[in-house]
């Protein structure tokens, strides 16, 4: 029996042995799986919201027809004095781009968008210039819809990029002016409106992040140039064949938005 209970010791002591060996080995690192880069390539769509604010459009009537019925000197008087107006407003469209990232740091792109466009402004102003006849004169300006078409270079660090863009923009103005001389001898009212779609250029920057693989947060500013249109103001009631008062409207500006849009893979 004690030679059994020696034995029995004996192997429990060895396993004890061993045991502490082994909780003294070196246990292998196991490496974490590394994530793979944000990828910046692909197409992408979305929407964008905002709001857009431009320069004033220019005060003053440029030019007066007149048929020798004695405006000219009425025209001097009055022709700076018609309200400038800047349009403004909400903004809101799509837009559809593709990136390309040639570098872990650089990303080029192409990008088109179109926007329907609040932004307008109106004004009224009294003159009452010396020696002449008191009129009241007005002003309206409105960007109706706009788009552009643009080139994009960003440095990317991850799923952040930031970015220089520039190129074609286009939209829908209208300018509306009036002249109301209701203490004329006899009194004259005149009116017009045009409306045209020009062509111009915009330069911006912006800033997107990632938010996954698919789905991209923006926010941009971008400045714009629209041209001008001339508005001839033209005789809608009194004795006055023939008089008309024209104005240019310069259209230029700024908008600020934020976008999501989906990229695909």
């Amino acid at each position: 029996m004690k030679k059994y209970f020696v034995a029995v010791a004996t192997i429990a002591a060895l396993g004890f042995v061993n045991a502490a060996s082994a909780a003294d080995m070196p246990v292998k690192a196991v490496k974490a799986p590394i994530a793979a880069p944000y990828s910046w390539t692909g197409l992408y769509v979305g929407g964008n919201v905002g709001y857009g604010w431009a320069s004033n459009t220019g005060g003053g009537f440029t030019s007066l027809t007149d048929p020798g019925l004695g405006f000219a000197g009425y025209f001097a008087a009055v022709a700076e004095i018609l309200p400038g107006v800047k349009p403004k407003g909400a903004i809101g469209g799509l837009q559809i781009g593709h990136n390309w990232q040639v570098s872990p740091m650089w990303v080029w792109g192409l990008v088109a968008d179109i926007q329907a466009s609040g932004m307008k402004d109106s004004a009224t102003a009294s003159i009452d210039p010396v020696g002449f006849a008191n009129s009241i004169q007005s002003n309206e300006s409105k960007i109706l819809w706009f788009g552009t078409a643009r080139a994009k270079a960003g440095i990317a660090s991850n799923n952040w990029l930031i970015y220089g863009t520039g190129g074609l923009a286009y939209g829908g103005v209208k300018n509306s002016t009036a002249l109301n001389c209701a203490t004329c001898g006899p009194p004259g009212f005149w009116a017009g409106s045009t409306s045209s779609t020009r062509v111009g250029w915009t330069v911006g920057a912006g800033l997107n992040y990632g938010l996954t693989p698919n789905w991209i947060l923006g926010a941009e500013y971008l400045y714009f140039d629209l041209g001008s249109i001339s508005t001839t103001a033209i005789l809608t009631s009194g004795p006055y064949p023939g008089v008309a008062f024209t104005s240019n409207s310069k259209f230029r500006g700024s908008i600020a938005r934020v976008s999501l849009d989906y990229k695909f893979n």
